[in-house]
């Protein structure tokens, strides 16, 4: 049973830990999106370096991550929209709508489709963002509410495509429901109640037209969003225009200007400076309203905006007009008509056509009065305003021209529009009644709406919570399971390593026991001999078997002596007394105790040291042990004639000081793989000379044992005397 529930565990934690990386490696990607549509918000130019920086990581290429790589893609041409940047947003848009097939991938082609429509909008060509819109309105059928985002942003494109050609009840109707959807997301409604308010405006009625921009105005205050505010300032000043406070229009329109241009936009920045120049021609000042125009046309002839540069151009035939300048007014309105018509853009068509008709009137030029006069009648949707307008500069024109029938015929018209517009005007103030009425109505029913949503929002939290209290009781389960389970096998492994250690321990106390039996053996068999011989008068030279016996004594009082400081380092009872000692003294004083025996074996040993002092933190007595034994080490094993060499210097390690002592001597050598047996305790290369020569097999296993007290290192290698070099290292 534990076996099972360890193997369930064991699973769970495997599949909780994929899940997991697949989890966090999708969530990263969607949290860059997220803070690319806050940096687009904010500042389109750091949503645009950062869109293409994440573009050229490889973990966020097309081939690995498609998801990703659209989605950056799709903030990237956001961002060049905003910037002004069209061509390189339409080659995106037009990338992105291509890869994307609209059976395999339905909602990245509408949002393909969207892109285009956008870049099209921005160009003026009114057809193409209707069709892309419709398309992508169309792919999304009936999961509109489900992708409610993409279906307001469709809509309201389709909206603006309506607007442009001045057809103000489809665009409202399409405007309505991009507000629909934008419900649940804050920018998107206040941007669609600033659209309802201008189409408002444009219809005349600013009383709503002012109320969806106050809402608009708001929503984007209470969101911090600059882009947002600066489109509310932009239409709320043209309502204030239209009502001829042209200060208070002022105010706003610089206001929105200043925030254009901290965000760099410069279609907004373009339409805010036509719009300062309109005001300043109502207020007569025309070089501050050319100056403002100027640039708004510089603006709109950089990004190929023809729709926006005949409105430029028309706003500054305006101002020539009103200087009389009426030969250069007619130049620039018949180069605005010839865009507007490339465009379509029939609201700017219609203002061009009335500023040529004022042109025509007064330079007393019939033919073109009534031409323009003609073609702006029969154009649709022109509305009951410019109608009356028109009636009453037509009969005008009969009148000065003595065309009494003419201007009589006229004058009825303009009665007939004027009647048309009363009763207009009295319908949609009936109308106007209705929606409060309505408005209210749906005020309370929105009210009645939230409260469910909030009390569902509710029980969704609570399911939400009661969810996790149960993930978290399994989680509990399983972590204590887990945990269960891990201290047993921390127990089994304990135990094992307890019973592995005792027989390692008891085995090297065996294999040491045996090397010390061995090597007191040796000496012993041959202190035994000697004795025997002494004890029956056998050996005939006594003097030589009393120092045989004293050598063999002295052998086995080395080796007891070795045996017991190797004990002493291994159970840590060896206390180092450190002091700050000129290591060249030390290595002074153990050479002139070896001197002697050097020279006995016809053995040169050579010497090089700093002729500075080595300061270093060691224990005197336990350092001089350490060369000692290399020394022995080097006179028990080098042959006779042979050399030893003591060095000692200062060196750089990495970062660190250290001094450095080397021992090498001439033959005999060691094989490499004897090298690092060495300093195991008892260990010979040949055993049977090593005990003729009186070693314990202990000295270079107490180097070591000393060299590791201090902190340091030891190592042996092939010497280039031909016999081995010690090479001991201390930091400073």
């Amino acid at each position: 049973m534990l076996y099972r529930i360890i193997h369930f565990c064991k699973s769970f934690v495997v599949i909780a830990l994929l899940f997991s990386a697949c989890l966090s490696a999708e969530e990263t990607w969607q949290a860059l999106e997220q803070q690319l549509k806050k940096q687009l918000n904010q500042d389109p130019e750091v949503s645009l370096t950062h869109a293409q920086n994440l573009l050229n990581d490889p973990q966020y290429s097309f081939e690995n991550n498609r998801s990703a790589w659209f989605a950056f893609n799709l903030y990237l041409t956001y961002s060049q929209i905003n910037l002004g940047q069209f061509d390189q947003a339409k080659e995106n848009a037009q990338l992105l709508y291509k890869l994307n097939d609209a059976e395999q991938f339905p909602i990245r082609h509408a949002e393909s489709a969207l892109l285009r429509a956008m870049v099209a909008d921005r160009q003026s060509d009114a057809q193409l963002s209707r069709k892309m819109s419709e398309e992508g309105l169309q792919l999304l059928g009936e999961d509109k509410a489900k992708h409610a985002a993409l279906a307001a942003d469709l809509y309201s494109l389709l909206s603006g495509s309506y607007r442009s050609e001045a057809d103000y009840g489809q665009a409202l109707h399409y405007a309505k429901l991009a507000l629909e959807y934008s419900w649940d997301d804050k920018p998107k409604r206040a941007t669609m109640h600033n659209q309802i308010g201008v189409l408002y405006d444009y219809m005349g009625n600013m009383e709503l037209a002012l109320e969806h921009h106050e809402s608009s105005l708001v929503i984007r205050r209470e969101n911090s969003n600059q882009q947002g505010l600066s489109d509310s300032l932009y239409n709320i000043g043209e309502i204030y225009r239209d009502m001829e406070q042209y200060t208070s229009a002022l105010s706003h329109f610089k206001q929105a200007l200043k925030v254009d241009e901290s965000l760099g936009n410069p279609y907004h920045i373009a339409n805010s400076h036509g719009k300062l120049g309109q005001v300043y021609l109502k207020t007569n000042e025309f070089e501050l309203a050319k100056e403002h125009i100027k640039k708004g046309l510089q603006l709109t002839r950089k990004m190929s905006a023809d729709s926006d540069t005949s409105w430029q151009l028309s706003n500054m035939a305006k101002v020539y007009v009103a200087e009389q300048n009426l030969d250069e007014a007619k130049r620039l309105s018949e180069e605005a008509l010839q865009l507007a018509l490339e465009s379509n853009a029939k609201r700017t068509e219609h203002t061009v056509r009335m500023t040529l008709l004022d042109i025509a009137v007064q330079q007393q030029d019939k033919e073109a009065a009534q031409e323009q006069i003609s073609t702006l009648l029969s154009m649709k949707n022109l509305g009951l305003q410019y109608e009356q307008q028109l009636h009453k500069a037509r009969a005008q024109l009969y009148e000065n021209f003595g065309d009494i029938h003419g201007a009589l015929q006229a004058t009825k018209d303009f009665l007939n529009a004027k009647q048309k517009l009363y009763d207009y005007l009295d319908k949609q103030q009936t109308d106007r009644l209705k929606q409060n009425v309505e408005v209210i109505r749906q005020e309370q029913a929105l009210s009645l709406l939230k409260k469910e949503k909030a009390l569902q929002q509710a029980q969704l939290d609570n399911l939400k919570l009661q969810r996790g209290v149960v993930l978290l009781l399994m989680l509990l389960v399983v972590g204590i399971l887990l945990m269960i389970y891990f201290r047993q096998i921390a127990k089994q492994r304990m135990a094992s390593l307890k019973a592995q250690m005792l027989a390692t321990n008891l085995e090297e106390k065996n294999q040491l026991l045996s090397d010390v039996a061995h090597e007191l053996r040796t000496p012993l068999t041959a202190l035994k001999l000697s004795i025997e011989l002494l004890e029956h008068n056998i050996e005939p030279d006594k003097d030589k078997a009393y120092a045989k016996v004293h050598g063999k004594i002295s052998q086995l009082d080395n080796l007891i002596r070795d045996i017991y400081h190797s004990a002493q380092y291994d159970n840590n009872v060896m206390q180092l007394c450190k002091e700050t000692c000129d290591l060249t003294l030390l290595i002074d004083d153990v050479i002139s105790d070896f001197d002697e025996q050097f020279k006995e074996k016809h053995q040169s040993l050579l010497v090089d040291r700093p002729s500075t002092p080595v300061l270093c933190n060691v224990d005197p007595e336990r350092f001089k042990q350490i060369i000692i034994n290399l020394l022995n080490n080097s006179l028990a094993y080098t042959y006779e004639h042979g050399q030893t060499h003591v060095s000692l210097k200062a060196i750089t390690q990495g970062h660190k000081n250290c001094v450095q002592l080397t021992v090498s001597d001439s033959e005999p050598g060691l094989e490499e793989s004897e090298l690092d047996k060495v300093f195991d305790r008892l260990y010979r290369v040949e055993s049977s000379r090593a005990r003729d020569l009186g070693g314990s097999g202990l000295g270079l296993a107490i180097c070591k044992q000393i060299v590791l007290a201090h902190d340091g290192t030891i190592s042996a290698k092939q010497s280039e005397l031909g016999g081995v070099e010690f090479v001991v290292s201390f930091e400073l």
